[in-house]
């Protein structure tokens, strides 16, 4: 689950990254899903939506809701990315372990932790 904003820059930085995971795991049982909180900012959703389309963001966004969302999660500030044991609703990591290279290593990790889906 990765919190961001089209208007942060540092979550836009970590599209790149969340693209190659999507790419090498997205068989393996890896699902993105984008809580986009450009609402904040009173950004529209037509322009969020465009913007995924530009940059070929493939996964699912989140936009209604997005805030109740972040604050059930305790996030205060982004990006914030978790990742969540889809079977038992789990959070098997946060925070930095999940941003920059860092991401790749983590996920792989918890995929051979978890074994086969």
């Amino acid at each position: 689950m990765d919190f961001w904003a089209t208007w942060c820059r540092p979550c836009v930085g970590e599209i790149p990254h969340l693209k190659d995971v999507h790419d090498e795991f997205g068989d393996k049982g890896l699902e993105i899903v984008g809580i986009s909180l450009d609402s904040v900012q009173r950004i529209s959703r037509v322009r969020v939506e465009r913007f995924v389309k530009q940059n070929s963001v493939t996964w699912d966004q989140v936009y209604k809701d997005a805030e109740s969302i972040a604050d059930r999660f305790r996030v205060r500030a982004i990006p914030a990315m978790f990742l969540i044991d889809g079977d038992t609703g789990a959070i098997l990591a946060s925070g930095d372990e999940l941003r920059g290279s860092a991401l790749q290593k983590t996920i792989a990790a918890k995929l051979r932790t978890k074994g086969p889906t």
